[in-house]
């Protein structure tokens, strides 16, 4: 159970780049009771959101291809993170909004609106979390943009941005952590306001390490990710060369590009690598440790106990003998582990609002998408 230190703070991993992207919007991995399934609608018939000065308009419904591009983006992140994402047309359901309004500011293209509200016992232990977030996309400036939310446009770029801070990313260039200016670029990250590479239909590289860092690719209440069951975390590194060390419980590490090195620390860990088994080189090197080389580099790993491919697992053996070739095979430096798991311009305002309801605290958020 989380504790109010926990849902009031920000749980860090000890890396910049998903840190910098690490804000205090709500983290729906703390809802109570525990669940796997967050409700989102189109519907503006009722549960509107009320003292948000910076909507200058009743917020009107998605036209009919914005909401099929929504629900394209829905389920892209429903498999990223492992949410159940549910449509609903009952909005006092809903805990996430999705609506077009005239949004105050030239350069606004989006906002999100985020809110949470807990209780808690004396002993500091939240026993009620509840949250719910706003969507809205400018139908006045920007209307002709954010009428195509097709992937491959800005539009839907936009909406992905406003969907990583509904999911509780920040902006990469605010905050007491900020990532340096040389990567703090939409190449990187679509929480920054820098452009690179042209029109995203994807979250960049570390918005996808900060997502598995909140959620573990296991939904809410899982086994990995902030307030896993078990503690275990989720880490995912870059293109580049990273260096990842778990915790004591059983971990998740994907160093994905570059020469990795990946240390499980404790419990019964798992490196993650995507791409079939038969593309990568197993070398038993050491005591507990092994190299793995494929398309994404070569990989140093210690205390790790499974390989999770696109195909199947393979669960290391700490008995198995050094290879002396290249061309390691599978079979011959580990058991394959049966039927496996396959891969599976405007800055933010914060508002506070202290309330007292038994023992409570509520917070709003809100997020301006803006374009220079």
């Amino acid at each position: 159970m989380a504790t109010v230190s926990q849902v009031t703070s920000t749980t860090l991993s000890g890396l910049n780049y998903i840190d910098s992207l690490l804000g205090n919007l709500p983290n729906w991995n703390y809802l109570t009771p525990g669940t796997n399934t967050i409700y989102y609608t189109f519907s503006t018939s009722a549960n509107l959101e009320s003292g948000n000065s910076a909507i200058l308009s009743k917020p009107v419904a998605f036209s009919a291809s914005q909401q099929v591009n929504t629900r394209t983006a829905m389920a892209y992140v429903a498999k990223l993170t492992g949410i159940n994402f549910v449509e609903t047309a009952d909005a006092t359901k809903a805990q996430v909004h999705f609506a077009d309004a005239n949004i105050s500011g030239s350069n606004t293209t989006g906002q999100d609106s985020s809110h949470y509200g807990y209780s808690y016992t004396s002993g500091s232990v939240v026993t009620k979390f509840t949250a719910s977030s706003y969507v809205y996309l400018d139908n006045a400036e920007w209307a002709g943009m954010n009428a195509n939310l097709t992937p491959g446009t800005q539009g839907y770029e936009t909406l992905l941005h406003e969907i990583g801070h509904m999911l509780g990313l920040k902006h990469s260039f605010e905050g007491s952590i900020k990532l340096p200016s040389t990567v703090d670029n939409t190449a990187h990250t679509l929480m920054s306001y820098t452009h690179s590479g042209g029109v995203h239909s994807t979250f960049s590289e570390y918005d996808v390490a900060a997502l598995k860092w909140l959620y573990g690719g296991d939904g809410l209440a899982g086994s990995l990710g902030v307030n896993s069951t078990t503690g275990a975390r989720y880490l995912a590194g870059t293109s580049l060369a990273d260096t990842l060390t778990g915790t004591a419980a059983n971990d998740k590490l994907e160093g994905d590009g570059g020469n990795d090195t990946l240390n499980g620390g404790g419990g019964i860990d798992t490196a993650v690598f995507n791409g079939a088994s038969s593309a990568y080189s197993i070398v038993h090197t050491g005591t507990n440790t092994w190299t793995v080389s494929g398309a994404e580099g070569i990989d140093k790993l210690s205390n790790i106990e499974i390989l999770q491919f696109t195909d199947h697992n393979v669960t290391l053996s700490t008995t198995a003998l050094a290879a002396t070739a290249a061309a390691t095979t599978v079979a011959s430096t580990a058991n394959v582990a049966g039927t496996a798991n396959a891969s599976s311009g405007a800055l933010d305002q914060i508002v506070h609002d202290d309330h007292v309801q038994l023992i409570g605290h509520h917070s709003h958020f809100v997020d301006h998408h803006a374009i220079a």
